[in-house]
């Protein structure tokens, strides 16, 4: 029987008591479900039967880990501000981000526009000043049109640099490829690396199937510019090789090549080839000539001051407005117009130069514009004060008192009034400061490379011609201009004594020796700061120069005997006794020790 004790429990005996005393956490889970106390659990589907586990059941974590809901809650109460212009009951609110307040250089002014005009890169336009040129290129590719009898041709342009050729052939050449029947390409050289490189380029922009090979492209080039087997095609190929002389770099034979293909009789290629150099066809091209094939030649010359003052004074008036005075020349005044044509043609006659002085004219004449109203509209806030309240008077509700606005927004408002009519123009001042920093090599620049010996040395030179003219002055002698200018005018030995005396006096500083001072001297000449008065302007040293025909007596003075006047204003010398050693420079140029 104690075995039957220990034998399976009846069906329909209770829980052990210890289960329904032992205390059980009421989770969300365990409420929804009840355990069933009776039925037969031994046969009842496995699926519909409640783990029997005595141990509490644990509690589900909820997540740490916060994650976006699957779906909206239409009770959220969040509000978002867009980030842009929304459409919201047919009104366009715009975003309600701060923006920060204008700053002068933030402000677009009417100068904007003027210097669009003379930035790289932008459209010319049409050329103005190159009619000539113009009319050559337009017969040119007149005779070269499908309906000619002999399309093709070879044409080399060249010139120097900024006087206006790609401009003006990429022009005419954008007119002639929107006709029909004709393709045209544009190649910049600097870009080819190879001959290879050159063919696929060919085959690509023109349309042609691309090979692989370099004899392969070349045999596609070859049929399509000179056909044989049909007896008129309908195509016109017209290809324009700026910087040319790059592709003899790659060899001579496809540059040959070519201009051969241009000029064969059953040819259907325009070419043109430009290049800065003049004589590049004779130079490198000779077996043209034995072949007697020789291509036809443009030369652009440099701009002179009229075209160039032609050009500028074109584009200033294009922003004049319609029904304005049209002898009124905006942004840059016509004198200083003139200078600029001047200074350019004089030297390079590049086009491209003056676009960068009138650049940076109008960059000065801006920022002076803009420093002037930015003075007027701190004056003008100076003067505006907030209105004061009535004593004793009745406050209206929601009345506020005057608020100044902030200098910015004066300034912003006062420079988006400018017109160009109203704006103020660069001056011969601000173009002669501008040229004379542009071409270099000027008096100033020479100037600034000096060392301090060379400086106190010309220093030295000026006091004494100083000196001279003072002297001359008080004297009542008459003198021919010849002894004037060699009495002015010290030798080297004269002029060394003085710099000696100049640098001893209070010790300012220490003088060089003889033969070091002829050495200063001489590069001095060398950078043109010093001239020779007595003859041609040769070197210092000792028997450079020859006697002159009327004796030795008469000759020119050699080594320390040579005389030598200085070729720098003494304006120039003021400017150049600043920064290091200003001092010393300043006292050798007063000349007080020679007195």
């Amino acid at each position: 029987m104690a075995r039957g004790a220990l034998g399976k429990r009846a069906r329909s005996s209770p829980a052990k008591p210890a289960c329904a005393q032992t205390p059980c956490k009421k989770t969300r889970h365990g409420t929804a479900y009840s355990i069933p106390e009776q039925g037969n659990e031994e046969n009842q589907d496995p699926r519909e039967v409640e783990g029997n586990d005595e141990r509490p059941r644990k509690q589900a974590r909820l997540p740490v880990t916060p994650c976006t809901p699957r779906h909206r809650d239409a009770l959220a109460g969040q509000v978002s501000t867009p980030r842009h212009a929304v459409m919201s009951a047919g009104k366009l609110f715009r975003r309600m981000t701060p923006q920060s307040p204008l700053s002068p250089s933030g402000v677009q002014t009417v100068y904007h526009a003027a210097r669009q005009l003379f930035a790289r890169g932008v459209e010319p336009g049409r050329l103005v000043g190159r009619e000539a040129e113009r009319e050559q290129l337009d017969r040119y590719l007149g005779r070269c049109m499908p309906s000619s009898p002999s399309p093709h041709g070879c044409l080399y342009v060249s010139g120097a640099p900024g006087t206006g050729k790609s401009a003006m052939v990429t022009d005419l050449m954008r007119e002639c490829s929107s006709r029909d029947g004709v393709r045209g390409v544009y190649i910049n050289c600097m870009s080819i690396k190879s001959s290879k490189d050159l063919y696929t380029t060919l085959l690509s922009e023109l349309s042609l199937p691309a090979d692989a090979t370099e004899a392969g492209a070349v045999s596609t080039l070859q049929q399509a510019f000179c056909p044989k087997s049909t007896p008129t095609p309908s195509t016109v190929y017209q290809v324009t090789l700026d910087e040319m002389d790059h592709v003899l770099t790659m060899g001579l034979e496809s540059l040959y090549r070519i201009v051969e293909w241009s000029l064969q009789d059953s040819s259907r290629l325009v070419l043109i080839g430009i290049a800065n150099a003049l004589d590049l066809t004779d130079r490198f091209l000779p077996r043209l000539k034995s072949r007697n094939l020789r291509p036809e030649l443009l030369t652009f010359l440099p701009y002179t001051a009229a075209q160039v003052k032609n050009i500028i004074v074109t584009r200033l008036q294009s922003l004049m407005p319609s029904g304005s005075d049209e002898g009124y020349v905006p942004f840059i005044h016509p004198a200083a117009i003139e200078l600029c044509s001047r200074k350019v043609s004089s030297q390079t006659g590049d086009l491209r130069k003056a676009f960068e002085i009138c650049r940076r004219a109008l960059d000065l004449v801006e920022t002076e514009t803009r420093w002037k109203h930015e003075e007027e509209a701190k004056e003008s806030m100076l003067l505006m004060t907030p209105c004061k309240k009535r004593p004793l008077g009745e406050s209206v509700n929601g009345a506020t008192t005057f608020a100044p606005r902030g200098v910015l927004q004066i300034l912003a408002t006062s420079l988006r009034a400018l017109t160009a009519e109203t704006a103020p123009r660069a001056s011969i001042g601000h173009l002669s400061k501008i040229t004379a920093a542009a071409f270099g090599n000027g008096t100033t620049q020479r100037l600034q490379t000096l060392n301090l010996q060379q400086k106190a040395a010309l220093c030295a030179l000026v006091a004494y011609e100083r000196r001279s003219r003072d002297t001359l002055k008080k004297g009542s002698t008459t003198s021919t201009p010849s002894s004037k200018a060699q009495t002015l005018a010290p030798s080297i030995k004269m002029l060394f004594d003085a710099y000696s005396q100049l640098c001893t006096r209070d010790s300012l500083l220490h003088p060089l020796s003889s033969s070091e001072f002829r050495e200063v001297v001489g590069s001095l000449e060398t950078l043109g700061l010093v001239n020779a008065v007595e003859g041609k302007n040769g070197s210092f040293a000792v028997g450079a120069q020859t006697p002159s025909k009327r004796g030795r007596r008469n000759a020119v003075g050699s080594g320390d005997e040579r005389r030598i006047g200085s070729s720098v204003s003494e304006r120039d010398m003021e400017s150049l006794a600043e920064g290091i050693g200003a001092g010393i420079l300043g006292s050798i140029l007063a000349g007080e020790a020679l007195d």
